[in-house]
């Protein structure tokens, strides 16, 4: 199993609605006990990814195989996440993620998913999952996991999570940042235009489109110097 394959590149879920009135959210490291609140989100956030994944009547197997993974892996899984909270509530995520953090447990995660999954929906889901990874370069600050809850959104909350996860990355003398934005995705990709990302490739996969129902995803990057 690949570096990433626990965890979504997918960026931003946005929706139609106006911008709301921004409010300041707490933004801090996340923790195991997080951990049901962030699966959550995500499972709402990325519904493509998780029925890509798991199937489209497996998506509650599926979220609660990604939460005993996690919990398995201990506070290694919660390496470079951060959460967004606001009068209590976990309402955002984004995870930033560097070479030298180095890879997942692989084996804890793999029979997490084979006890909850089965052995076949445990070898489909992290099939379809690692169709999504990325190689970290050295000089990388990769950026995933994206996601504000829907009542949330254009208030200011993704805009703040990725101020705080570029903040990180300059902490560790990181070049660039980078993340994967959906081709369909017009809403993510105008707010990382006007963060100073900017698209550096275009990332296609059938078997990607076969899974997800979206096999185009842009690549962008920011520079750090």
């Amino acid at each position: 199993m690949t570096t990433h394959a626990l965890q979504s590149p997918h960026s931003l879920a946005t929706s139609a609605a106006t911008a709301g009135p921004a409010i300041t959210a707490v933004i801090r490291p996340a923790r195991l006990d997080d951990i049901a609140a962030i699966v959550d989100l995500h499972s709402r956030a990325f519904a493509d990814t998780f029925g890509g994944a798991f199937g489209r009547g497996h998506i509650e197997q599926g979220t609660r195989a990604l939460a005993v993974a996690w919990r398995r892996q201990g506070t290694a899984s919660m390496r470079g996440m951060l959460v967004a909270e606001h009068d209590g509530r976990l309402i955002g995520t984004t995870t930033l993620r560097t070479w030298e953090m180095g890879s997942y447990d692989a084996g804890a995660a793999e029979m997490a998913f084979q006890e909850v999954l089965g052995v076949w929906g445990s070898a489909r889901s992290l099939f379809a999952l690692s169709l999504l990874d990325h190689r970290i370069s050295h000089h990388e600050g990769f950026l995933a996991d994206v996601a504000v809850l829907e009542s949330y959104r254009r208030s200011g909350v993704a805009r703040s999570l990725l101020a705080r996860a570029e903040e990180d990355a300059r902490a560790r003398h990181k070049r660039f940042l980078g993340l994967y934005v959906s081709a369909r995705n017009s809403g993510a990709r105008s707010l990382y235009h006007s963060l100073g990302f900017v698209d550096a490739h275009t990332r296609r996969s059938l078997f990607a489109w076969l899974m997800f129902g979206q096999g185009t995803w842009h690549y962008m990057r920011k520079s750090l110097l």
